[in-house]
């Protein structure tokens, strides 16, 4: 019984860590969505498009490429209107958009570039 108590003790604190981990919130910031387009690239033969957002904050624009877009989605932007200040937040290699909805969008980072001085 001891043994058995242990375990489930073990398992109990491996999946508060966990979760606590996985949750850690991200730092957001106030950024700008300067443009949502798409991407097309062949895959093993079939034709992908993906969703690129295009995001000042500060004086860098992202580019970062998002989820698959199916062909007839209506929205890729997910209810973001470019032009619009929207959530930002950069973790590693990755854009993290918070949607109007409180849900977050996870694109990879293609690129960085300095926005040019008005």
């Amino acid at each position: 019984m001891s043994y058995i108590y242990r375990l489930v003790l073990a398992c109990c604190v491996v999946l508060v860590v966990i979760g606590t981990v996985a949750s850690t919130p991200h730092h957001f910031q106030n950024g700008k969505l300067l443009d949502v387009g798409s991407d097309e690239r062949l895959v093993e033969g079939t034709t992908v498009i993906h969703a690129v957002y295009q995001v000042q904050v500060g004086d860098l624009i992202y580019f970062a490429r998002g989820e698959r877009v199916r062909r007839h989605s209506d929205d890729p932007a997910h209810g973001l209107v470019v032009g619009d200040p929207v959530q930002v937040a950069i973790d590693g290699d990755n854009l993290i958009l918070q949607r109007p909805d409180g849900k977050e969008i996870k694109a990879k980072i293609i690129r960085r570039q300095r926005a040019e001085a008005k």
